[in-house]
């Protein structure tokens, strides 16, 4: 939030509309309600202004979809991490503004999509290790997160922190952006088993001969 308030001061403008949605980013656009609302809410001349380009969308092809659409609906679309499409000066140049957004749409977003699979490629290459090794593998456990995080985290969703936004609490806690989107994902993964088997995670039994 703090670097679009600092982009609209620059630029001699206000943000008329804030949306948030604390959700994963393996979520589809159309399945975000907080986006999907102002989605619906935004009209031709209307800028859109978002922090990372990548967070429109699931994947490459949810990213390039979503762009399109605002495109040709006649919304603006500022995306402060790249280049071109953060200078507020472009933004009205439209035949150049159609060029380059389908050159780096695709680029950035299959570039995402690429770090991702390779994230899950690694995660999997290391549990087939472990499991020749002999080690029992099981759901993941909420003592493998940073109790830092958990805290945190916990406190983020009670709405301790105002409208800090996933930036704010990632620099908060002192972590990359995209380690806190995973730690989120093993979260709500953990949270969303069923009450005993979340009780076994968080107090696996001990035992002795």
């Amino acid at each position: 939030m703090k670097f679009i308030n600092d982009y609209a001061l620059k630029n001699g403008f206000s943000i008329s509309e804030w949306q948030h949605d604390i959700i994963s980013g393996k979520t589809k656009a159309e399945s975000r309600p907080a986006y999907k609302a102002l989605k619906a809410n935004l009209q031709s001349g209307d800028i859109l202004i978002v922090s990372d380009l990548d967070r429109l969308g699931r994947d490459a092809s949810d990213t390039i979809a979503e762009v399109k659409d605002l495109h040709s609906r006649g919304i603006k679309l500022v995306a402060l991490d790249v280049p071109y499409l953060n200078e507020w000066g472009n933004k009205d140049n439209d035949s150049l503004h159609a060029m380059i957004i389908d050159i780096l749409v695709t680029l950035k977003a299959h570039i995402a999509q690429q770090e991702r699979e390779k994230t899950v490629d690694r995660i999997n290459q290391g549990l087939a290790v472990a499991k020749e090794k002999g080690v029992k593998l099981g759901r993941p456990r909420m003592s493998m997160l940073p109790s830092q995080f958990v805290k945190k985290y916990e406190e983020f969703l009670a709405g301790r922190y105002g409208k800090i936004d996933h930036t704010g609490l990632a620099k908060l806690i002192g972590i990359h952006r995209s380690t806190l989107y995973k730690y989120i994902d093993i979260y709500n993964g953990i949270n969303q088993s069923s009450p005993k088997e979340r009780d076994s995670q968080q107090n696996p039994a001990v035992g002795s001969d």
